[in-house]
């Protein structure tokens, strides 16, 4: 993509990078916002611009404040709520509380690899006079929590640099950074910012910009019909969420303005599971008739206990296999220390295997640090015989895509464990970070078709008493909103489908997390979806801290369409480590032509060094 510039007046520029930069020029004199990338140099060259005297953030995202050299004596200035994701964002890359157990999103992982000094920092109503132009700070959270929108009147008009909260008329440029927990945790809060991004916005049109300059995207010249648009867009989208959300049944206040909806799926009544079956906190428990147990998940140690009290109770005699149904925290917390007491074989998906068995090379939401040992993998269709039950494994990306699904048969019942992936109120799609896919053959669609194809006459959730089912019309609702979602969520992203703004893992970095030692060569993988209909182009490059002196060469690669592409990086460790001992690797992305900054990242642990773990 061919980098250039425009010019909105006499005194301000854009220089079109893989962001949008402003330049507000006076002679050999400027201002920048949100500078980032390598290209903007050639900008301010042919401008004739020599001095950098302010650099302005609109927020602290990675891949709009990296990459581009900051000169000495430039004053700095960002805004007062996110002035800790600047100067000590060390302190987010060392925190335990931001590696395991991820429950809340925000602040995103989209941070800077190194700290950066501060001059300035601002609030609401903070002016920054300079040369010809006035600039008047507007505190608009929603992309982030402090992001603010700079007003700069220059030349007899107002234009808006509204970050990341707009992209074009009725678009966004992705949605996991409005996930947001409202009554509970951000987990819980799917499209949860959605309210400050429209008082933002609101806020935005009040001031009356002549345009709105966007991080990403498009210049827009009539903010109102831009911002109306994405308010609209933004409604409907959360519309097709909620008509169909699990999240009903769990947390029905947050849904009061929905109910007796006509055109959202009623919610269902629960019925009583069989006799033979046990429930405990996030774990079934199936109990054959010569008393040996077949458990699946362990998430406590209470659940160990109460597995004992049914051996002392005469109830059971021995545990003879065991299940996990996905990676999430509250189901495998315990499962190393139920290993050691229940000494069984354990079985899993193949995929769920990936990350239990390695927890540190994922960073994925509720993720625990409990590495739990697999004993067998299954695949779609494996099926095997557990006393009088008959047991059929399937891959089943609902609430997350490293996720299993189990149908057990026996006793003249169908029973279909789903994990988290439903209840009696429809899908647990309700944490972006989950991987909660939109297609024919992919996430929820496939899920539910294979729910129709088995007609089990259970359906069991792990935090669920109850057992549930789903009649055909429910499922043809479900599969219909689905198909309705994956055409307005791709409507309000600037990509050619849905999953680019929603699927936060499309591009990720595998192993996320190893350790290395001084003077050996490591491999990292930088892991690529193409959710595409045609093969897409993808070029990577890992970028080491410069005290390293080492430079790796971008590779490219093409992914066919609907399938994950993988580049290989062998990266040596310099022998001269300081005194940092976890280094934080960005990943410099271009896709389809398009270039995206330093769009994720990776994490090596200096051998030798304190681990970061938390308790399970």
């Amino acid at each position: 993509m061919k980098t250039t510039y425009s010019q909105l007046s006499q005194h301000l520029f854009i220089h079109h990078g893989h962001v949008n930069t402003g330049i507000l020029r006076n002679g050999n004199r400027a201002v920048l916002i949100d500078p980032s990338g390598t290209t903007l140099q050639t900008t301010l060259d042919e401008l004739g611009i020599t001095q950098i005297e302010h650099i302005l953030y609109t927020h602290h995202h990675r891949d709009s404040t990296a990459g581009c050299p900051i000169p000495e004596n430039t004053q700095i200035g960002v805004p007062t709520a996110e002035v800790q994701w600047f100067s000590e964002v060390e302190t987010f890359w060392n925190d335990p509380k931001y590696i395991w157990h991820l429950y809340n999103c925000r602040p995103h992982n989209l941070m800077l690899a190194n700290s950066i000094q501060i001059t300035d920092t601002y609030v609401e109503g903070d002016q920054i006079d300079w040369g010809p132009a006035a600039i008047q700070v507007l505190e608009t959270p929603g992309h982030t929590d402090g992001s603010v929108t700079y007003l700069i009147d220059v030349d007899d008009k107002r234009f808006a640099f509204t970050g990341d909260l707009i992209y074009d008329a009725g678009k966004i440029w992705e949605l996991y950074s409005l996930q947001k927990g409202q009554q509970t945790t951000d987990y819980h809060g799917f499209l949860g910012a959605r309210d400050e991004l429209k008082e933002s916005l609101e806020k935005v049109c009040r001031a009356s910009p002549t345009a709105l300059i966007p991080t990403h995207g498009t210049i827009m010249n009539n903010p109102d019909d831009a911002i109306g648009k994405l308010l609209d867009q933004l409604d409907y989208c959360y519309d097709k969420y909620v008509s169909i959300s699990a999240l009903r049944h769990y947390f029905p206040k947050m849904f009061t303005k929905f109910e007796e909806r006509a055109d959202h799926m009623p919610i269902r009544e629960g019925k009583p599971p069989p006799d033979f079956l046990r429930h405990f906190g996030t774990t079934w428990l199936i109990i054959s008739e010569n008393r040996d147990a077949f458990v699946m998940d362990c998430g406590s140690p209470n659940i160990i206990k109460q597995i004992q009290q049914l051996q002392a109770d005469d109830d059971i005699s021995e545990v003879t296999q065991f299940w996990v149904t996905h990676y999430h925290d509250d189901h495998v917390n315990a499962i190393p220390e139920f290993q050691q007491e229940f000494p069984c074989e354990t079985i899993t998906d193949a995929i769920v295997a990936k990350v239990i068995t390695n927890p540190k090379a994922y960073r994925l939401p509720c993720i625990s640090p409990a590495v739990t040992r697999g004993d067998c993998s299954t695949y779609d269709g494996d099926s095997w015989q557990w006393n009088e039950f008959t047991m059929t494994a399937y891959h089943f990306p609902g609430q997350t895509y490293y996720h299993g699904g189990l149908l057990v048969e026996g006793h003249g019942v169908r029973m279909f464990f789903a994990g988290d992936s439903f209840t009696m109120a429809g899908i647990d799609d309700y944490c972006s970070g989950n991987r909660n896919l939109l297609g024919k053959d992919v996430g929820y669609e496939k899920c539910l078709r294979l729910i129709q194809e088995l007609k089990p006459t259970y359906i069991f959730n792990c935090h669920v008493d109850q057992a549930f089912d789903f009649t055909d019309k429910e499922i043809n609702f479900m599969l219909d909103t689905l198909a309705e979602k994956e055409k307005c969520y791709t409507e309000l992203f600037p990509w050619d489908h849905a999953n680019y703004g929603t699927d936060d893992q499309w591009v990720r970095c595998f192993p996320y997390q190893q350790d290395v030692n001084p003077g050996e060569i490591v491999s990292l993988h930088v892991e690529i979806t193409n959710h595409s209909n045609e093969p897409r182009p993808a070029i990577a490059k890992p970028i080491l801290p410069s005290s390293w002196g080492i430079e790796i060469d971008p590779i490219e690669t093409t992914i066919p369409a609907k399938t994950d592409g993988q580049i290989q990086f062998s990266i040596p460790i310099t022998s001269e480590i300081n005194k940092t001992r976890r280094i934080v690797i960005p990943i410099d992305i271009t896709y389809h032509d398009r270039p995206l900054g330093q769009f994720r990242e990776a994490i090596f642990v200096i051998s030798n060094s304190p681990s970061i773990h938390s308790e399970c």
